[in-house]
């Protein structure tokens, strides 16, 4: 069975663990990053196909970090989530090109249901 490898950035320990709970049982394998600024260290990177990314961080915003995956890592697909959505995508780069977008919170047959998008529904439950 195909696995999707799936990259959590949030600042919140919390939310993070939410995640992790939300893909118990799933066929997807996480990675999960509290502090950002650390993403370009993480030797996995090269192995991500979908990088989930909380617009609200310290230092640097959502958009932001999703823009620079897109110019380093262009193959991994982008998902940007907020809890403001429709001002986050409004203030976004017009040069940054998103997959998919998630309200926060997010329910779990939200979150299943974008990356089951994503991957293109190779991915099922187990």
């Amino acid at each position: 069975m195909l696995m999707s490898k799936l990259l959590f950035i949030d600042d919140d320990a919390f939310i993070l663990r939410a995640y992790q709970r939300m893909l118990r049982g799933t066929a997807y394998q996480g990675f999960y990053l509290q502090q950002p600024e650390q993403l370009w260290q993480q030797a996995y990177l090269d192995s991500v196909q979908i990088a989930l990314v909380d617009q609200q961080m310290p230092r640097i915003s959502g958009t932001e970090l999703l823009l620079q995956l897109q110019h380093d890592y262009p193959a991994i697909q982008r998902v940007l989530i907020s809890g403001d959505l429709q001002l986050a995508l409004s203030q976004q780069a017009t040069v940054l090109t998103l997959h998919a977008s998630l309200t926060k919170p997010c329910s779990k047959v939200a979150l299943l249901d974008c990356l089951q998008r994503l991957s293109g529904g190779l991915i099922a439950n187990t």
